[in-house]
């Protein structure tokens, strides 16, 4: 192999690990957003210690992707808007349920 063909090879490989990530962050927006239902349920039902500590990982989750998105290169620059919009969805989502929560 060239010394060419090894930083292709090397670019493609970057390209494929950040669309990955971009995959992988957007299927844990979705469960997120899957947990706020059932923490909403368990609110519902007057279960709030279980829907507290739901929505305590929600937050850490949020946090965490939120840091994630903000590192240079993690997923490529096409797909920050769309895991930006989705990401802003969950956070939205939890505070809303976290007001309830202590309303």
């Amino acid at each position: 192999m060239t010394d060419h063909q090894a930083v292709d090879k090397f670019r493609q490989l970057r390209t494929e690990a950040a669309q990955a990530r971009a995959r992988a962050m957007r299927s844990q927006i979705a469960a997120g957003l899957t947990f706020c239902g059932l923490a909403e349920s368990e609110l519902r039902n007057g279960n709030s210690a279980h829907a507290h500590e739901m929505l305590e990982r929600l937050q850490k989750l949020s946090e965490t992707l939120r840091r994630h998105l903000n590192e240079p290169n993690h997923v490529p620059s096409s797909e920050i808007e769309k895991v930006d919009t989705e990401l802003a969805q969950l956070e939205s989502r939890t505070l809303a349920l976290e007001e309830r929560e202590r309303g």
